[in-house]
């Protein structure tokens, strides 16, 4: 694969997926209010509504050992394409029918072309990124998928849950992306020619690059199950239902604040350092956010460190895997990447509220803090080992 310098990158080599990737962020994170939504208006259980939004974390683990291969097969851009106007189709025909079974397949397969869609953009941006500034590049690209993320619900609020309208929003904004997509396709990297990876190779990179991949774990444990619980947590300790959501709204701050100083950071030191940094904010900001107490200002306090340090996890994990690989070993440590985020977001939701049942309201927190001290110590080792070889 040739080498990619300043000189070879055009604005849209780098603009288009960034564009894309974010406007799939608006939404998708208006898909998960839709149908948590119309499920509860439908009468479904909590299990339901549960099993329903954990079928998106499904996909990944199913979907992300294949992308390698089917990558190499039909290259960066008409994967991208196909997977933006598969996710059109299926928010077009999702509103045709109701009901747990058919919205439950219709996730299910929404998040097999999400999962794609951000396998490839992720591949493309890292591959194009210039070492020198893959950090800020890669920082640049979370910090716009974060206000994608974040945009999403505000829109739908807008908008309201009546008839089709939501569903036509959320496809048009993705139709906005497939026309980035295809503003920027020429400069899309190429698809290495190499043999095409095994489906297995993905799982090879869980024992060569730990520090790397167990990052993303951490991350997606994270962000899928702890973020999606920050509010109930907040409720159980004893502060009205707008000022818990207000805590996962400062998380989502703290998140787009400290992205770029951490791509800063990521191309200046040894990123296992960074990625320690991170992971010792991730241990320390749950703990406080339990010992607050009574403090509400506490709380959000630590909410939002939460929020700023746990993104170093991704953003610093996918630029160390971008100065690492090349080609067709990139494709597959993306993949490896994709997957680790699948694995947290799909065992943390349950992991989480068990916790909260059995110490309540802290052992959501205190189970998270666990979490992170492992992976601490796992970096730990990392950076130990190296200095000693």
């Amino acid at each position: 694969m040739m080498a990619v310098t300043d000189r070879t990158i055009g604005l849209r080599g780098l603009a288009a997926p960034i564009a894309a990737i974010t406007l799939f962020g608006v939404s998708l994170s208006m898909s998960y209010p839709i149908f948590g939504l119309l499920l509860e208006r439908m009468g479904a259980s909590g299990a339901e509504i549960g099993a329903n939004t954990t079928a998106a974390a499904v996909a990944m683990v199913i979907g992300a050992p294949l992308l390698p291969a089917v990558l190499r097969r039909v290259g960066i851009g008409p994967l991208m394409v196909w997977s933006a106007l598969g996710l059109i189709a299926l928010l077009l025909i999702a509103p045709l029918h109701q009901g747990f079974w058919y919205w439950t397949v219709i996730r299910l397969f929404y998040g097999l072309a999400g999962t794609a869609l951000f396998f490839a953009s992720e591949y493309w941006i890292v591959a194009v990124a210039p070492e020198m500034r893959r950090g800020r590049i890669i920082a640049i690209y979370a910090l716009c998928v974060s206000a994608g993320f974040a945009l999403g619900p505000a829109l739908l609020s807008q908008i309201g849950l009546e008839g089709m309208r939501p569903f036509l929003a959320a496809a048009s904004v993705v139709a906005l992306g497939l026309s980035a997509i295809l503003w920027g396709i020429a400069e899309a990297p190429p698809a290495n020619q190499d043999r095409p990876p095994s489906p297995r190779a993905a799982l090879r990179i869980f024992v060569t690059d730990p520090g790397v991949v167990f990052a993303v774990v951490l991350f997606g444990i994270i962000e899928f199950g702890a973020m999606a619980l920050i509010p109930v947590w907040g409720v159980r300790s004893g502060l009205g239902e707008t000022d818990a959501a207000l805590l996962l709204t400062v998380f989502a701050l703290g998140a787009m604040v400290l992205q770029m100083p951490l791509g800063w950071a990521a191309d200046r030191f040894d990123r296992r350092w960074v990625l320690a940094v991170s992971a010792a904010g991730s241990v320390a900001a749950p703990i406080g956010m339990a010992m607050a107490g009574p403090s509400y200002l506490g709380m959000l306090l630590w909410a939002g460190l939460w929020g700023a340090t746990s993104v170093g996890l991704y953003s610093v994990a996918l630029t160390e895997i971008g100065a690492r690989y090349q080609g067709t070993a990139l494709s597959v440590a993306n993949a490896a990447v994709i997957l680790g985020y699948g694995v947290g977001a799909l065992a943390s939701p349950v992991a989480f509220g068990s916790a909260m049942d059995l110490v309540p309201p802290n052992g959501l927190m205190y189970l998270a803090a666990v979490l992170a001290t492992a992976y601490l110590t796992l970096i730990s080792l990392r950076i130990w080992r190296g200095r000693s070889s």
